[in-house]
């Protein structure tokens, strides 16, 4: 079978990086796509269409973090030779309204692409580096330097009752070890997305 997926410019960087398409959960029963059907990914933004992709999963929930959680039907794909097309719109005036393609409708829109369309290499795919992820990294890091040295004149201040010092301690303590492990969230959650780091439980799949 032969399905259109759409993205916008905004999402098409995270579609070829994870090699995944997704949509809203909503549209779950028109497009149960199945391991080995052909899909195209369609950017509404630009009226570009790429393709052919096939699809290496059943459609499903594959990855909970891609996009921000906002479309959650997705696919995992995978591809050979790849082409885009520009002005598709224009070329295939009702491909706006379909989800599912006929095998005709398929067939025809992989012939353009191969006469008309351009064809490019995303091998590995460019890397897009989520830029929302980075700033948290950078802003607890720049707080957990901060925590850092505020336990340590903590611990140098003699003037203070003991207790009273111990107390906030204990505070700037728990404070550092929560940032710590959001810090080491964030840096997970980057790793699994751009694969830099190539963390070992990424790679178990924690």
């Amino acid at each position: 079978m032969y399905w259109r997926f759409v993205c916008k410019l905004e999402t098409e960087g995270e579609c070829f990086l994870r090699r995944l398409f997704g949509d809203v959960e909503s549209y779950a029963k028109e497009k149960q796509v199945k391991k080995g059907d052909i899909l195209f990914l369609h950017n509404i933004d630009t009226d570009i269409l790429y393709g052919p992709f096939t699809a290496e999963t059943d459609a499903g929930l594959i990855e909970a973090d891609a996009w921000d959680g906002r479309f959650k039907w997705q696919v995992r794909v995978n591809w050979n030779k790849l082409y885009k097309l520009k002005n598709v719109s224009k070329i295939f005036p009702n491909l706006h309204r379909k989800h599912r393609l006929s095998d005709s409708e398929g067939e025809e829109i992989i012939k353009m692409l191969e006469e008309m369309g351009t064809e490019i290499t995303i091998s590995p795919p460019k890397l897009v580096l989520p830029e929302n992820i980075l700033n948290n990294i950078r802003q607890l890091d720049e707080e957990i330097h901060t925590l850092a040295h505020r336990i340590e004149e903590c611990l140098m201040t003699q003037k203070r009752h003991p207790a009273n010092r111990e107390i906030d301690l204990d505070v700037l303590k728990a404070e550092f070890c929560a940032k710590m492990r959001d810090f080491v969230w964030a840096v997970r959650q980057f790793d699994k997305l751009t694969g830099i780091m190539g963390l070992p439980s990424n790679k178990r799949g924690r």
